[in-house]
């Protein structure tokens, strides 16, 4: 096999490349929407619930909202209410390195589009270049120029072209759309998070939650107040 008929065949190669190229980029999208869908509503909402329980001075209850919830959030919590028997250790800096992961995890994708994004262009330039190629090629196998000598070529350079670009703008307009998105819901999630912080915090009595004034236990919290009991009535 000659030089010349690898660069062909590489040519349409090139060409499915980029459609391969797509495909991954929808199945990406596909996934990254799946993973915001409701992910900020659900943290509101594990948060108003489980500050009820801290309200209340039920930390038992705090947790159980926890395990139950499906929101990513909800490890946060159980990291910083871990922390809540262990002498000396901070459960600010505990939720801080849950939400930090949450963050990585949040956005583990976004490196695969903006991949594809970037290669997409240079692998349609790559069809083009060897599209350019083979119609020069038949220029000179045909020893003579004209439309119908080279339209076979310039086509698959136009298309190898079209399709880069196409693959290209979609992956970066959603790299873009789903790097704010996730950026929003960093914001929100932290915002979810120094609330509970500042509840829990509440909770223990106004203590600061760093470690740096030994523990704070379950028994240091506030029990529920029990309601007042109606006035006897005096006998007359």
């Amino acid at each position: 096999m000659t030089p010349e008929t690898v660069a062909f065949e590489i040519s349409p190669l090139a060409f499915w490349t980029i459609m391969a190229g797509g495909v991954i980029v929808l199945g990406l999208a596909l996934e990254q929407l799946y993973t915001f869908f409701g992910l900020v509503e659900r943290a509101r909402e594990l948060g108003g619930e489980v500050g009820k329980a801290l309200f209340h001075g039920d930390l038992q209850a705090a947790r159980s909202a926890c395990e139950r919830s499906t929101s990513p959030v909800a490890d946060i919590f159980i990291a910083a209410l871990n922390k809540l028997n262990r002498p000396g250790q901070s459960i600010h800096k505990a939720a801080e390195r849950e939400r930090q992961r949450f963050g990585l995890w949040m956005k583990r994708r976004l490196w695969a589009l903006g991949t594809v994004g970037a290669l997409a262009p240079f692998v349609g330039l790559f069809g083009t270049v060897l599209g350019i190629i083979r119609s020069f090629k038949d220029i000179a196998a045909s020893g003579a120029g004209g439309f119908s000598v080279v339209a076979e070529g310039v086509s698959q350079a136009l298309i190898a072209t079209a399709g880069g670009i196409i693959v290209a703008i979609l992956a970066v307009a959603l790299y873009n759309y789903f790097q704010t998105q996730g950026n929003r819901a960093t914001v929100e999630v932290k915002l979810v998070v120094d609330e509970f912080l500042e509840q829990l915090q509440a909770a223990a009595g106004g203590r600061p939650l760093d470690g740096s004034d030994g523990v704070i236990s379950a028994s240091s919290l506030p029990a529920t107040p029990p309601p007042s009991a109606a006035p006897l009535a005096t006998e007359r």
